[in-house]
This record gives C-alpha cells, structure tokens and sequence, in this order.
C-alpha cells in the first residue's frame, strides 16, 4: 500500500473525510480508538478530539506514524516469494522487528504518561507497568540474539560451499533452535500477564488519546508479533533443520 504524500501536509484542521482520503487506513485507526467515522466524518480532527477531550496533534502524529507501516498490520505474505534463508532473515528484520521496536519506543513513552494522567483512576495501570517491563526486557534479549547469533548463523549455512559447514555451527544452530523455542513461550506469558493486568486493552469510557492509542499499540505489537513467530517456527526452523539433516 502507497500512502498518499498529502498525509504529511495535513494539520488537525483537516476532516475526518480528508485524513482517510490521504490515508485509507487511518479511518480503522480511529475507529480503534473509538472515533465513530460516519457520525463525524466532515468535521475538523481538533473539533471531534476537543469534544473527546483528546489531543488532536497527538492523535494526527500517531495516524502519521502508523502509516509508514501499513497501519501497522502485514497486508500480504512476501515470505512466500522469498528463495533463500538470508532473504527470509531479511524480510523479519524489515517487516516485523525493526516495526516492532518502533511501537516499543512509542510504549516507553506513552505507558508513564498514561499513569500520570489515569493512574490513581485506575489501579491496573500501575498493576501492569512491573509486567510490561518484564516482557520489553525479554524481547529486547529475543531480538538481539537473533540479529546477533541466530540469523548470522541462518546465513552461513544458506551460504556454505559444497553443502560444508561446520561442527560448531551445526551445535550453535541446534542451541539456537532451543533457545527461540524457550524464549518465544516465555514472550507468550508475559503477553498474556500484560493483557490481564492491562484491561484487556478496552478503554474506558474517559480515556484520554494516550492511553487510547497505547492500547491500540499494544494490540498492534502484540498482533505482529503472534505472525512472526508463527513464521519462524512453521517455516523458518524447519527448513534450517532440513538443510542440516541433508549436510550430516
């Protein structure tokens, strides 16, 4: 999906109706975070926040971002096309890691400022920050040891010679296989934990913008990242396996 360059110039004084003419997408993120499109689609976005009591520039700069990355979802299956390991490394790098950091850093920034505004309102936002912690602690270790150990090892064997690689690659690769196995269950819990602790991710009657689009951002993250890893290990792990299998 090409997003209209006119998203970029837009200021909270254009429409609901010019922002998704811009960006088609945008429509689904504001109905994410409870803007009802038909009932305000020819009004302003600093009229319909004001109304809601929303920060409109905020709101605007999150469409904005969100549309660098196609709303955030995985419109279609490059991985299909994709021939070798490297490629297929590549691909979860671009498409789902490198996206995903970005909404942890949007999370880093909002999940303060929500328990400033909302926290002694609601209990389970403070209840969910130690959580949240917890589970960026982890990815962040999940992705360095892939971009670190995991995917180089992912490309020597895609490129070894004459179908060789070596006896210490081959174990690395198998360690490899058990440690995103483990960590993948243990990134699974603590998604799960957050979700208890953080209402489901529904927002309340009151909320302000932030919290609203933190939630969204975590549905989106933790959406993406549910597709990854069922890349990694349906495709991913098997076909490193296959290929070990053949070279032993």
């Amino acid at each position: 999906m090409k997003t209209d360059s006119s998203l970029k110039q837009l200021t909270p004084e254009a429409t609901i109706s010019q922002i998704i003419s811009a960006d088609k997408p945008a429509g689904e993120l504001l109905a994410s975070i409870g803007l009802s499109i038909p009932k305000h689609e020819h009004e302003t976005l600093r009229s319909v926040c004001q109304q809601q009591k929303w920060s409109g520039k905020e709101v605007l700069k999150w469409i904005k971002r969100r549309a660098k990355f196609t709303n955030g979802k995985i419109e279609s299956d490059e991985s299909q096309e994709l021939s070798t390991l490297t490629e297929f490394t590549v691909y979860l790098e671009t498409q789902f890691i490198s996206p995903n950091q970005t909404l942890l850093e949007e999370l880093d920034q909002s999940i303060p400022r929500v328990h400033k505004v909302h926290g002694n309102q609601y209990t389970w936002l403070k209840n969910m920050q130690g959580y949240y912690h917890k589970f960026k602690e982890a990815l962040d270790r999940y992705y360095q040891f892939e971009q670190e150990t995991f995917f180089p090892l992912a490309g020597r064997l895609s490129g070894s010679k004459n179908g060789r690689i070596n006896h210490g690659d081959i174990q690395k690769l198998e360690k490899a296989f058990r440690v995103i196995e483990r960590d993948q269950e243990q990134l699974q819990q603590h998604m799960i934990s957050i979700r208890e602790k953080g209402n489901n991710f529904e927002n309340p009657g009151n909320a302000c913008s932030t919290l609203r689009i933190q939630n969204r951002n975590f549905t989106l993250l933790f959406s993406r990242l549910e597709v990854q890893f069922t890349k990694e290990t349906d495709w991913l792990i098997p076909h490193l396996q296959q290929q070990l299998t053949a070279r032993h």
